[in-house]
């Protein structure tokens, strides 16, 4: 009997140790890992993501895939695992664009961190463009709940809705935004990353009001 509950409690603790690895499945294009050592190497396929590892992409639209979560890194992007948990992991976006598809992953809980302002939890899909300092804009695809880090309130967003953050967050119109690149590639199955046309994104002040789209 003790030989029983001594087996069970392996295979038990072996699946935990399971349940907290992030094993990378896919890649595609160049992505560059600086680990929380320093170590600075290209991200590679059955790599096991750390706490503190550092992804950049390189001059072309890439992504990786790991536990039926694909991140896709618009060129010269950057992400930090920020803190990696047995069941959920907290993603800093550094620099550019980001978008987070989860598939099919209801068990991993997934946060992003922003500005160190804001933590958006991510049920499905999330796209977030850095386009300027300390300005942001987020497209919730299918809902979408954040907390700034200095309040204990939980906020919502609506379904298929662009804000953007500049000193608040606001609900607005960005155009094109589904044209760009890394949203086309990252919802779909297509193996060319970089689209035919590159919708370019720009800002432009229309009196008052900051007008963004893709061109």
């Amino acid at each position: 009997m003790k030989r029983l509950f001594f087996l069970i409690f392996i295979l038990f603790f072996n699946n935990t140790l399971i349940a907290k690895e992030l094993v990378i499945s896919e890649i595609k294009n160049k992505i560059e890992n600086v680990d929380i050592y320093g170590n600075k190497f290209i991200l590679n396929k059955n790599y096991i993501i750390k706490n503190g590892d550092f992804f950049k992409s390189k001059n072309q639209n890439s992504y990786f895939v790991f536990n039926n979560i694909k991140i896709c890194l618009a060129k010269n992007s950057s992400v930090k695992f920020k803190e990696i948990k047995s069941k959920n992991f907290i993603l800093e976006h550094i620099t550019g664009n980001v978008l987070v598809n989860k598939i099919k992953n209801k068990s991993l809980k997934v946060e992003i961190s922003i500005y160190k302002k804001f933590i958006f939890d991510v049920k499905d899909k999330v796209y977030i463009n850095q386009f300027n300092k300390n300005k942001f804009i987020v497209r919730s695809f299918f809902g979408l709940s954040y907390k700034p880090f200095y309040s204990k309130q939980t906020f919502k967003l609506k379904n298929n809705t662009e804000y953007k953050y500049d000193a608040k967050l606001k609900e607005t119109k960005v155009s094109n935004i589904l044209k760009d690149p890394l949203i086309i590639n990252c919802l779909t199955n297509k193996k060319i990353i970089d689209a035919n046309k590159n919708y370019s994104f720009t800002c432009i002040q229309n009196g008052k009001t900051l007008v963004c789209g893709y061109k």
